[in-house]
């Protein structure tokens, strides 16, 4: 599961920071999760394919939506295989709306989401998608990765007991018992379930309680922390969260490590590590900045 941050910035790009995108590769399979102005030359400065498979559209804000046109206008001059798109509410009108405006011949797919609570929304190979509903001034959603679970043989057993890898093997990483040099071998014994990772995406949304159970546990959380502690009111006033309200979140779902995107164009790099610093609370936390790679 690798994840390049394609953009970072919030409402207004800086010479840093793009407009929100984080684009995903799951075993091959190309994500964008949001897509804002400029994404396309984001791919291309970070040298990733251009075919991507699927886009999510956290909300209908033009920082994060405005590159989706460029996508698939592009997709269509190179004769690449067209995104399926999933975003909330009224998304497939839009998408119908810029088709027809610029004059783009093309089919897209289109799944539109209410979720008041945690959905299910695509299963695609070893990954499964969610989504929640937050709470910004439109309707908005939160997204999340998750690799499926998988059964693993314990290699230890297999050598306290003498036994040989080989491919009769596979039958007992699908639950089936089998026989070796006349032993039976259970798989409940011989096997161990590895708990798949998890990616959550949050923007842009006021502090709500469902955000903490939504993220609960995840191996990676990129948020959104547009404002300072100064501006707790202003982040309040226009739906969004502060550093010290998405740290507080990242620590009570005891998230493994969380990254802090849409960053105001208003703040320097060195304001907000310090800022960082003031409420990480023994968080695994960082900056996300433009092309930062993550795998796990």
């Amino acid at each position: 599961m690798e994840s390049i941050l394609l953009g970072t910035s919030s409402a207004f790009p800086t010479e840093e920071r793009n407009h929100p995108s984080l684009y995903l590769n799951l075993n091959g399979k190309k994500i964008l999760i949001d897509c804002g102005e400029g994404t396309q030359r984001q791919i291309r400065i970070a040298k990733l394919s251009p075919e991507i498979d699927y886009i999510f559209i956290t909300h209908w804000h033009a920082d994060h939506s405005l590159g989706i046109v460029g996508i698939i206008s592009s997709a269509k001059m190179l004769k690449l295989n067209l995104p399926h798109i999933f975003g909330p509410k009224g998304t497939k009108k839009k998408i119908e709306e810029l088709l027809n405006v610029f004059g783009i011949d093309a089919k897209i797919s289109v799944t539109e989401i209410n979720a008041p609570k945690e959905k299910k929304i695509l299963d695609i190979d070893n990954f499964e998608v969610f989504a929640i509903n937050l709470k910004h001034t439109i309707p908005c959603l939160g997204y999340k990765i998750k690799e499926k679970d998988r059964i693993k043989i314990n290699k230890e057993f297999l050598i306290k007991n003498g036994i040989k890898e080989g491919p009769y093997l596979k039958n007992l990483t699908l639950g089936k018992d089998i026989e070796y040099k006349g032993k039976i071998i259970k798989a409940k014994d011989a096997t161990f379930k590895l708990k798949g990772k998890i990616i959550a995406y949050i923007t842009d949304t006021k502090k709500i309680k469902s955000i903490e159970k939504f993220v609960k546990d995840a191996d990676l959380l990129f948020i959104e922390s547009t404002f300072m502690s100064e501006l707790k009111k202003e982040a309040n006033l226009y739906y969004h969260l502060s550093i010290e309200d998405s740290l507080k979140i990242a620590k009570l779902a005891r998230v493994k490590k969380t990254v802090l995107i849409h960053i105001s164009q208003r703040y320097k790099n060195e304001d907000v590590i310090k800022e960082i610093e003031r409420f990480k609370n023994g968080l695994n936390v960082e900056l996300g900045k433009d092309y930062n790679i993550y795998k796990l």
